[in-house]
């Protein structure tokens, strides 16, 4: 592994996106989407990186994402500058959304295209709607903890409702249905620990 993977929360964070290209553009709307506050511009000046914790460089010169990278480096800020993985602390993996489900594929920064020609095969075999899944799975999480004490009994739990037809319920886009059968699965097997206990 050539770079450590990892996944950062930079909800009203201040991240710093250098350029004005539509490689810039996309830099900008996905830290917006993670909640961000962007602070876009054509120039650079050093002021910019200024409360930052990440910053981008993209469709600018050369001279430009050195500046960048020299400035942020110098002041422990994250930053990566496009197409220039000797200018980056860190590099960008090939993306695919299914919120709050992300999958990031990296090449460790050898193969650009490769990444992206992975991230195209598996957008296809992922499902459309597995948000919806992890979005409902995450509703009931604290209840599945409070009603499973046993770590490895909760995990079999999971297992069984993401393989079975809560699962097959939400990736069809049938969320009350799928609220539904995890609710009365969720009650059958609370009442099952509870009369093992008795």
């Amino acid at each position: 592994m050539t770079h450590f993977p990892i996944c950062l929360d930079l909800t009203s964070k201040r991240c710093l996106v250098v350029g004005t290209g539509p490689e810039a553009a996309r830099k900008a709307a996905a830290l917006r989407r993670a909640g961000a506050q962007v602070v876009a511009t054509p120039r650079f000046a050093a002021t910019d990186l200024d409360g930052c914790v990440l910053a981008f460089a993209a469709d600018v010169p050369r001279a430009v994402g050195e500046a960048v990278s020299r400035a942020a480096g110098t002041r422990g800020i994250l930053v990566n500058v496009a197409d220039r993985p000797e200018l980056c602390s860190f590099i960008m993996p090939a993306v695919i959304e299914r919120a709050p489900v992300t999958l990031a594929i990296s090449t460790g920064g050898t193969s650009p295209a490769l990444a992206g020609r992975l991230r195209a095969t598996l957008d296809a075999i992922v499902p459309r709607r597995l948000g919806a899944l992890a979005a409902l799975a995450g509703e009931f999480r604290m209840r599945v903890r409070r009603g499973i004490a046993n770590a490895p009994a909760r995990r079999a739990f999971w297992e069984l409702l993401l393989d079975g037809p809560v699962a097959r319920l939400a990736l069809a886009g049938e969320q009350g249905a799928a609220r539904r059968q995890l609710e009365a699965a969720l009650n059958a097997e609370t009442a099952a620990a509870r009369r093992k206990v008795a």
